[in-house]
């Protein structure tokens, strides 16, 4: 009995809407549902990807290299660092809206050091910016080389499937701090609002917000609400104009102050998951083990990807029963390793490397 699709999960709905950045914006193919194979467009054009530190950790989240090459990215720079001219070449930048990302941009430009430019700023650019970036091309006379500017709406980090971060460390201080000055408030105010919005703008969907009264919360929701309701009412582009959700079956959003439960923060579980995060360097799906290899220490690095079985499978299991499946794969592997050996006639898999 065949079985009934099932909705993709944030994690495939930003992956799908990066690829798509990466193909200059053009469709890619969708998702495969069974093996969670990054979408590429057939026709991929070999491309330089730039980008700045938040478009790193949002794009590094959920791709690796290889990702990059199948959606024909050869080279990926940051923003900030010194960079030759490489000509014949299209540039696609994913960068945020800010003045100093729009004037390294504008000398790029200047130094013609790519042959189109394919600028993607990953929320909503101000139009006092969009103004600024357009006067900052008049002197170098380098506006015809832009060939896209676009609004991703990709400004949040997403780890696993339906869990997201905003990525700000600085947020739970700047809206607890009482010597915090109210424009620092509403720049914090404002970032968690873009981002949330740009969460769901990627899933398609307007949910019913609930929170407590006054506070942070409050404050976060009203600015929410008012951003959809704009956008819903005021914007040509409505990106919830193909969403299933706008007249029924809308979706619930709970915003809850932190201080309702710091317990959490303080805990450390028992689960796989989180002993990796609390004892060894995990950032980004990306875990840095130090081991000692001929008397020096060595760093070694190890990605969880969206397809690794053994994460999905037992990421929020108890250790115990963690260490027990570890030792129920091994067995597995060496006993299908013995029969590889033995059907190809060599004495370990070592060897198949050289057959």
């Amino acid at each position: 009995m065949a079985q009934a699709p099932r909705d993709p999960t944030l994690r495939e709905q930003q992956i799908a809407a990066i690829a798509a950045m990466l193909n200059l914006n053009k469709k890619p193919e969708p998702i495969s549902q069974a093996d969670q194979v990054i979408p590429m467009a057939s026709d991929a054009e070999w491309k330089v990807l730039v980008f700045d530190s938040f478009g790193r950790d949002v794009i590094s989240s959920v791709l690796r290299v290889n990702d990059l090459r199948e959606n024909g990215v050869t080279v990926h720079m940051l923003l900030k660092n010194e960079r030759q001219p490489i000509p014949d070449v299209p540039a696609v930048y994913f960068v945020e809206p800010t003045s100093e990302n729009i004037r390294r941009i504008s000398e790029d430009l200047s130094n013609h050091l790519y042959d189109s430019y394919y600028i993607n700023f990953s929320s909503v650019i101000p139009r006092p910016l969009m103004e600024e970036f357009a006067a900052s091309t008049i002197p170098s006379g380098s506006s015809a080389q832009i060939q896209q500017v676009y609004d991703q709406y990709l400004n949040f980090i997403c780890t696993e499937p339906n869990m997201f971060s905003l990525n700000d460390r600085q947020s739970y201080l700047a809206l607890n701090d009482p010597t915090a000055p109210e424009t620092a408030i509403e720049a914090s105010i404002d970032k968690a609002a873009s981002a949330l919005f740009s969460v769901l703008a990627t899933m398609g969907v307007i949910p019913i917000i609930r929170c407590p009264r006054r506070g942070a919360a409050e404050m976060l929701a009203k600015k929410l609400d008012s951003r959809l309701r704009d956008h819903v009412m005021n914007s040509r582009n409505n990106l919830f104009s193909d969403s299933n959700t706008v007249n029924f079956q809308r979706p619930v959003l709970v915003i809850l102050d932190r201080n309702m439960d710091l317990v959490p923060i303080l805990s450390h579980s028992w689960t796989y998951q989180a002993l990796v995060h609390d004892v060894m360097d995990m950032k980004l799906n990306e875990i840095v083990v130090q081991t000692e290899e001929n008397g020096r220490t060595v760093k070694k690095k190890y990605d969880i990807e969206a397809k690794d079985f053994f994460w999905n499978k037992n990421a929020s299991a108890p250790f115990p029963q963690v260490a027990e499946e570890i030792d129920s794969e091994l067995t597995k592997y060496k006993k299908d390793a013995a029969v590889i050996s033995q059907m190809s006639g060599v004495s370990n898999l070592d060897d198949v490397s050289q057959l």
